[in-house]
């Protein structure tokens, strides 16, 4: 059980002007209960390997008061002296279901891959930005560093249209420069690569054993799919609706110097009735060339009419649970 807080960190930056707790969380504290149950039966230290069938249906917001994680363990094996466990979860907020996550792997090492990918040359932290139209947003197939920001921000674009897609901002934006994208609009496929610098002084590091949390690379796949939506052309407020896959082959450490995201995208959908979008896609996270995390079948939708804007008043869209639009846009 977890206790809801009107002022939890994440809320002042997912998202500036519609908080809304990050799903990669609740992936993180599924993992944090299975580890938690190998070192409650004295088994040796354990890490993340894995989900699968991660299906998200709901949000947690603000204003909502308990999250509760039933995780069930479903196997712990032991072979030749290394640790496998497996579970399945559901997270529910207020006694209603959000996220379900068909099964949870941790143990005593990584999976193994050779795969190692050419790193990109230094970022673009010092480039100039300025604002610009909507017109030229849609049709760049780059973004600096600062031009990401400003995303996360809601500066960029020049009298942006209802509902351009924001990225997270503060502690929770995993990108840094955006290095390609492309979309075969008849194919309804696409590509996206961008890179961040690591820093030695993340946040994240002193608090999690000197690693980065893997949810985090996970919840970088997701703002890949967030901007590619917002840059097709696609309005409404992005949420990360799971992933079909993820396996981890190794970690990021404080020494690693740059972080490399590779996307492509599989599936481009919209719905007539409501506007609302859909985009599927595959994903590589590498370190210094390492691969660290491969994601299979990543979902995110562009919903209208869901943001929370009020933040921190008690309004019709504080708390979570099941998806809503506001009643004027019914």
């Amino acid at each position: 059980v977890r206790h809801n807080r009107l002022d939890d960190w994440y809320y002042s930056c997912h998202f500036l002007g519609d908080p809304v707790m990050p799903g990669c969380w609740g992936v993180d504290a599924v993992w944090q209960c299975l580890r938690f149950f190998a070192a409650w039966r004295g088994l040796p230290s354990c890490r993340a390997l894995g989900m699968e069938d991660v299906r998200f249906f709901g949000q947690i917001r603000p204003r909502d008061r308990t999250i509760l994680y039933a995780v069930d363990v479903l196997r712990v094996e032991e072979s030749d002296g290394e640790w496998l466990l497996t579970g399945r979860a559901e997270v529910s907020v207020d006694g209603v279901p959000v996220y379900s996550i068909g099964a949870a792997q941790v143990g005593t090492t990584l999976w193994q891959s050779d795969e190692r990918a050419a790193m990109p040359e230094d970022g673009d932290e010092d480039a100039p930005s300025a604002p610009i139209g909507y017109d030229e947003f849609i049709a760049r197939d780059r973004f600096s560093f600062p031009e990401i920001v400003a995303i996360s921000q809601g500066s960029l674009v020049r009298e942006p249209p209802p509902e351009l897609g924001l990225l997270p901002c503060g502690l929770m934006l995993e990108l840094g420069s955006v290095r390609k994208l492309a979309y075969d609009r008849a194919a309804g496929e696409g590509r996206v690569v961008a890179s961040k610098d690591n820093s030695s002084q993340a946040w994240y590091y002193p608090m999690n054993g000197g690693l980065k949390p893997a949810a985090l690379s996970i919840d970088a796949v997701w703002q890949l799919i967030g901007l590619f939506l917002s840059w097709s052309g696609q309005l409404g407020t992005g949420r990360a609706l799971g992933f079909g896959r993820v396996e981890l082959f190794g970690e990021v450490r404080p020494s690693d110097r740059r972080i490399l995201y590779e996307l492509d995208v599989t599936r481009v959908t919209r719905s007539e009735a409501t506007g609302d979008a859909f985009v599927r896609g595959d994903a590589k996270v590498f370190a210094d060339g390492r691969l660290i995390l491969a994601c299979a079948d990543a979902n995110v939708g562009c919903h209208k009419g869901i943001r929370y804007p009020d933040y921190p008043h008690s309004t019709e869209l504080s708390r979570g649970g099941k998806v809503k639009t506001r009643l004027s846009d019914r």
